[in-house]
């Protein structure tokens, strides 16, 4: 799959740490997987950033990814098979992480997600015609 086409798409993560910090980043595709790059900042001021951070998420390792449009935002719903792959991201549940898109960057969202998911399926594909699947 060529991903030099491939955009980055600009999210939030949802609300964590009782609202006083959040996320904010970028979602590409790259490749064999997934690159989440982000920095944390203080939802009240926004002043107080931490370090830029970069999470690699192979296909190997995605078990799931979806994409969900609301009113005013899109949610971007990935799934893994381990909890360890998210364990930086802010905002992550037992393996899932919710990236909140804004309306501005729905239609590049939706490109890019559906490419994500054809990748995933073609990388599924090959490990059972490999018989490595799990």
């Amino acid at each position: 799959m060529d991903y030099s086409n491939s955009q980055s798409i600009p999210f939030e993560s949802v609300d964590y740490n009782h609202g006083l910090k959040r996320a904010k980043g970028l979602f590409k595709l790259g490749q064999g997987g997934i690159e989440l790059e982000y920095q944390e900042q203080d939802s009240f001021i926004g002043i107080i950033k931490s370090d830029l951070r970069t999470i690699h998420l192979p296909y190997e390792e995605l078990e799931a990814i979806e994409f969900k449009k609301g009113w005013f935002s899109a949610k971007v719903m990935l799934k893994t098979s381990s909890m360890a792959l998210l364990e930086e991201l802010p905002g992550n549940e037992q393996g899932i992480c919710t990236l909140k898109v804004k309306r501005r960057h729905w239609d590049e969202a939706q490109n890019t997600i559906s490419k994500a998911r054809i990748a995933l399926s073609e990388h599924k594909l090959d490990e059972l015609e490999n018989g490595d699947g799990k």
